[in-house]
């Protein structure tokens, strides 16, 4: 197992987990704080500084040797075990091997991964990490989904970005979803909806499985009127690491008032989606609206 005191911080991505990497560096010294260590983020915003960096901090045997043998992808276990494709001590085996040798060798006494990758891992990480932490932020699906239409990634890449990189788990690969045989006729945003609705039900799931883990959600650390008590609590469960002496940590004062990694406008808000895309959001998201309350 790992022995080094962990924190992972993950949800089904825009949700601010750049900002919860940069925000732990900050504030817990003698610690590596990560985010997507195995995911090499090459955007247009990022020079060849921010790739080299990237690189250099997960090592470049993992990121590039690791990826092309496929062996390097905590999102790609997530994505099998929704699938059915992984059983339990499959998935125990192959996460400890992706990140046991790593975390050791990663510098200071505490680490640190901010990664939408381990959405379907959350109940087998007390069986990797002796000592740990792990928060699962999750977010208004009107927003989510608006965010992700936005950002342009999710079921949206041609047939060569599929092949090279990550593609997200479809209802047509999971035989008892109720949505398997209409996948080939819904649209973009429908498969969106689709995603938060699934993704999220089967991450909620895991936490159950996890006494070390918690949910938070996003609106009540980014949007409150009392979000940084929100945000407190957050850090205060994430730190409090059975085994592990109280850390002194920095201040929040002024970290809420940040934005990292925002999307585009294009695709509306809420008030202004069509009568067709409210239904439709209705009918995919609207029992785990309710059941997370939100409606």
């Amino acid at each position: 197992m790992v022995q080094k005191p962990t924190i992972i911080i993950t949800s089904l991505g825009r949700t601010g987990t750049k900002f919860f990497a940069t925000l732990f560096d900050s504030i817990i010294s003698n610690s590596t704080s990560l985010h997507e260590p195995d995911v090499l983020g090459i955007e247009p915003s990022r020079g060849p500084s921010d790739v080299i960096r990237q690189i250099r901090e997960a090592g470049w045997r993992n990121m590039l040797w690791g990826k092309i043998r496929g062996k390097w992808s905590v999102i790609e276990l997530s994505d099998s075990r929704v699938r059915g494709e992984l059983e339990l001590s499959a998935a125990i085996h192959r996460l400890t091997e992706q990140r046991g040798q790593f975390i050791h060798t990663r510098p200071g006494s505490i680490y640190i991964e901010a990664n939408p990758g381990f959405y379907g891992l959350i109940d087998i990480l007390p069986h990797v990490h002796a000592r740990h932490r792990a928060v699962y932020i999750i977010r208004d699906g009107r927003s989510w989904v608006r965010s992700w239409m936005n950002w342009g990634h999710l079921y949206a890449k041609g047939p060569i970005r599929r092949a090279i990189v990550h593609t997200w788990p479809t209802a047509t690969e999971i035989s008892a979803d109720p949505y398997r045989h209409q996948w080939a006729k819904m649209s973009r945003f429908e498969r969106v909806c689709w995603a938060w609705a699934t993704l999220n039900q089967y991450a909620l799931t895991t936490i159950k499985e996890n006494p070390n883990a918690r949910l938070f959600y996003f609106e009540e650390i980014f949007k409150a009127e009392d979000r940084y008590k929100h945000l407190r609590q957050l850090i205060q469960f994430s730190t409090a690491i059975p085994g592990q002496e109280p850390m002194e940590l920095a201040s929040l004062d002024g970290w809420l008032e940040q934005q990292i990694h925002p999307s585009k406008n294009n695709f509306p808000s809420w008030p202004d989606w069509s009568l067709a895309h409210k239904q439709q959001f209705e009918k995919i998201c609207g029992p785990l609206m309710r059941q997370m309350g939100y409606f």
